[in-house]
């Protein structure tokens, strides 16, 4: 059945599928995330809109869709990718209220389809619209278990200079690197471990996730993604596959020695994060003291500690919005694009 009180916001990436509902005087009152590995089928789309509209009690609220999923390689083309995407939310969803967004306006399905390269890879766009209405100068940062969006904010407007995935990793305000699934080869190819400095494998031995584990920045039990070698996320699998990228195994170190070697890759993300966003301040000229900075995504700890060091001001999205349900910073464009449909 359709139901008019509600609307659902669906943000459709390549790992995961969040959905975000709000009622009609604009409240976020429920988010889910549900595990969707997009790259190996289509499929797996349609089994985590299932388990959202069990979570839903089966009601066909109005939905507006947003996404990143038509980048993974299931798809030949970006395009291809986006039809393929609203053919399938429209099959599943089964309601006639469905409008896509895009940077200028609520999109038709079959507009959508048409201005592809306004839909693809948009969901930064509605956090960080959102993020402008309650922040008049700073930088709203979302944190996944991917990617890093950093855009700058100045009179109350989201002002990023790249619009595009290609143009915000030139400009920095898309960084690929995550809490959880960013391989720790991409952080850097050598590392400090008992007084010395070691080369790392250029495999995908282990991950950022395995590190925010063992420094308790990450419950095990939240993580819905695989790791890199689909054993648990448990304190010694963590360690294991830190020692396999060292070439070794974890009983030539102790537990400390193994939370070492976790916290300074931590502090190299860390760096990574507040290089760039050094570099959006500067590029977007943001000179009020101090900024703002509004965080969001699982990662959102590692944004506090970047504000911390810039000595900006940190608030958290769903504080801003003066609301108590904290996943609404998790997911952050599921909930923005929820609220924006029902304003």
């Amino acid at each position: 059945m359709n139901n008019s009180d509600f609307i659902t916001g669906w943000d459709i990436g390549g790992a995961h599928l969040k959905a975000a509902r709000a009622d009609n005087n604009g409240h976020i009152i429920d988010v889910i995330q549900e595990p969707c590995p997009l790259w190996l089928g289509l499929s797996h789309l349609k089994e985590a809109v299932k388990r959202i509209h069990t979570r839903l009690n089966n009601q066909q609220d109005a939905a507006a869709i947003t996404m990143t999923g038509e980048l993974v390689d299931l798809f030949s083309h970006r395009q291809q990718g986006v039809e393929q995407i609203i053919d399938c939310m429209t099959e599943q969803l089964e309601t006639e209220h469905i409008k896509i967004y895009s940077p200028s306006a609520w999109l038709s399905t079959q507009e959508a389809k048409q201005q592809w390269q306004q839909v693809a890879s948009m969901n930064w766009h509605a956090s960080a619209q959102l993020a402008a209405t309650t922040v008049e100068n700073g930088l709203f940062i979302d944190i996944g278990s991917t990617t890093c969006d950093i855009i700058p904010i100045k009179n109350h407007q989201a002002c990023a200079q790249g619009q595009t995935d290609f143009d915000r990793q030139i400009t920095r305000e898309l960084l690929y690197t995550g809490t959880i699934r960013t391989p720790l080869i991409a952080l850097a190819q050598q590392a400090p471990f008992k007084e010395k400095s070691v080369g790392l494998a250029a495999e995908l031995f282990a991950t950022t996730g395995d590190c925010w584990v063992l420094t308790n920045k990450l419950a095990p039990e939240t993580i819905q993604d695989t790791s890199s070698d689909g054993q648990p996320w448990t304190e010694s699998h963590c360690q294991q596959r830190l020692a396999r990228l060292l070439g070794t195994d974890t009983d030539i170190a102790d537990k400390q020695e193994w939370q070492k070697l976790a916290t300074w890759f931590n502090q190299q993300q860390i760096k990574h994060i507040e290089n760039a966003c050094i570099q959006v301040i500067s590029s977007a000229s943001l000179k009020a003291q101090p900024l703002t900075f509004i965080g969001a995504g699982v990662g959102r700890f590692m944004v506090k500690k970047v504000a911390e060091n810039l000595n900006a001001n940190y608030h958290e999205l769903h504080q801003t919005l003066d609301s108590k349900i904290t996943q609404i910073s998790d997911h952050a464009p599921a909930a923005a694009i929820a609220l924006l449909a029902a304003r």
